[in-house]
């Protein structure tokens, strides 16, 4: 949950003990209520709007996406389920993903087994705001753990499940593998 997930980012990224990782003698640095506050902020945190909206590049590479099957895991859009706060019950959210896990190949494994997953099975990550990924850390790297410089790179990675859809990219005439990566620039 996020509430885990921010219980875990206190104590493993700040030090920070709490309700849900006290301290060796029980004790907690921060409360419940700050702790809910982080999700609740957490929860509501808006992602970077799309840009690009009308350009026509930008629209040829979402038809293209979607023609090469990218959208068979990238899921253009999702809805959210009921919850306790209104304005995150039954909502239309574009993430571009469909949050299971894919066998992506030996490419991409790291001979890491967690939980049920294989070494070569992902999550598939949200592509919203990966256009801005770069701008925010100018030397950071795409995929799981970096190793893609660009997001041709990262597509061209791919294997398993998304063979097919990497294999419909790299067919693409150059104009058209751009207008896909204009495409993605704009999430």
């Amino acid at each position: 949950t996020l509430l885990q997930q921010s219980a875990a980012a206190y104590i493993n990224d700040m030090g920070i003990s709490n309700p849900l990782f006290p301290d060796a003698d029980g004790q907690t640095d921060i409360d419940m209520n700050t702790l809910e506050a982080a999700e609740a902020y957490v929860q509501t945190i808006a992602v970077p709007a799309r840009t690009l909206l009308d350009d026509a590049r930008v629209q040829q590479g979402e038809r293209l996406f979607a023609k090469a099957n990218c959208t068979a895991c990238h899921l253009p859009e999702l809805r959210t389920g009921t919850h306790k706060s209104p304005a995150l019950t039954n909502q239309t959210i574009h993430p571009y993903t469909d949050l299971l896990l894919h066998d992506v190949g030996p490419g991409l494994a790291d001979g890491r087994p967690d939980f049920e997953a294989s070494g070569q099975e992902w999550r598939t990550p949200p592509l919203w705001g990966v256009g801005l990924t770069q701008t925010v850390l100018p030397f950071s790297g795409f995929l799981h753990d970096g190793r893609a410089r660009t997001l041709e790179e990262a597509i061209l990675w791919h294997g398993g499940e998304a063979e097919p859809a990497k294999e419909a990219f790299r067919a693409m005439a150059a104009d058209d593998r751009t207008a896909l990566i204009w495409f993605l620039r704009s999430l």
